[in-house]
């Protein structure tokens, strides 16, 4: 084939990505999402007949089986069950660490909190652990490695004496090698609107003014849709509730996120991938913990996918 025709071939492919793009633009979250899923739960083995000059005929081995059930109280999570969960903390010194947030990894440099992370009396964000499941053990079922922050990327109209806007990045000081005990979430494909549920995570307090969890927990919450819209009265949120950038979440009974878990994610699952998530929300505030029809407040991630995108692009 010719130089040209190649330079062709390659216009007219670039053109219907393109095309695609235009036509889909979560078209390469879904793509990204995709990836992700082969790289991490898909294997190609060899398969080999018992008699001379047999052809090898080669099968792919996909371990992303079988669905968990929804959360309906707040349980400690499962080995390997929220691979992108991350725990974000202040290292000094003297090697001791406070852990204070949570944070989603979302690629193989970037982690997702909420932007109020960022200004903890606790310390500047310096570290990030993934792949743990207690911190109270070694024995448990997990891979915890830590990592260094080599960047703090803040959303440019978040203000940190309110709670709009609540989203940062922290880009990682090496690329995350990814296991069925840390990989990332996907980029939601939708805006949350209609989903009934959520799951939350993470190592937050089990109780208002309570001691922090040292296992991993989750639970079930469900779509407030706009009733923050009356029910939100916070002096972080002067002009109220926002329905384009928040999402209204919590529940009848008494389950919720709490002190400690800032900055983590609430869940979906994938559609057609029970191994994978989309991370919907951020924890950013509420009203106490624990009370029942009193939702909390999320940063709505979809509205933020084209600057999130392009920060991807950066730390590619």
């Amino acid at each position: 084939m010719s130089q040209v025709s190649v330079a062709r071939l390659l216009l007219f492919v670039t053109l219907q990505v393109a095309f695609v793009l235009c036509q889909d633009p979560d078209a390469l979250a879904k793509q990204t999402c995709n990836q992700v899923k082969r790289d991490v739960f898909e294997e190609r083995v060899a398969i080999s007949f018992f008699f001379a000059n047999a052809p090898v005929r080669w099968e792919t081995i996909d371990s992303c089986h079988g669905s968990r059930p929804l959360i309906v109280g707040g349980t400690p999570a499962e080995p390997k069950e929220f691979p992108p969960m991350a725990r974000l903390g202040n290292r000094n010194k003297r090697n001791n660490t406070n852990w204070f947030c949570g944070g989603t990894l979302i690629s193989h440099r970037l982690v997702l909190t909420a932007a109020h992370c960022l200004y903890s009396e606790n310390g500047a964000v310096n570290v990030v652990r993934l792949g743990e499941l207690d911190f109270a053990s070694d024995q448990d079922d997990a891979e915890p490695e830590d990592f260094a922050v080599q960047k703090i990327i803040e959303y440019p109209g978040y203000n940190y004496t309110m709670l709009y806007h609540d989203i940062a990045l922290l880009q990682l000081d090496r690329a995350v090698k990814f296991s069925v005990y840390k990989h990332p979430a996907c980029l939601p494909f939708v805006d949350g609107d209609r989903s009934e549920n959520f799951i939350a995570i993470g190592w937050g307090h089990k109780r208002f003014a309570g001691r922090e969890s040292t296992k991993l927990l989750k639970v079930k919450l469900t779509n407030f849709g706009t009733r923050c819209l009356t029910t939100t009265d916070l002096d972080e949120l002067p002009n109220g509730y926002n329905v384009s950038t928040m999402l209204c979440i919590g529940s009848a009974e008494l389950k919720d996120t709490c002190n400690g878990d800032s900055g983590g994610p609430v869940l979906n699952y994938h559609d057609d991938y029970p191994c994978m998530y989309h991370v919907m929300g951020i924890t950013s505030s509420g009203i106490g913990c624990e009370t029942p029809n009193m939702p909390s407040i999320y940063t709505r991630v979809h509205y933020y996918l084209d600057w999130i995108r392009q920060e991807m692009a950066k730390s590619s």
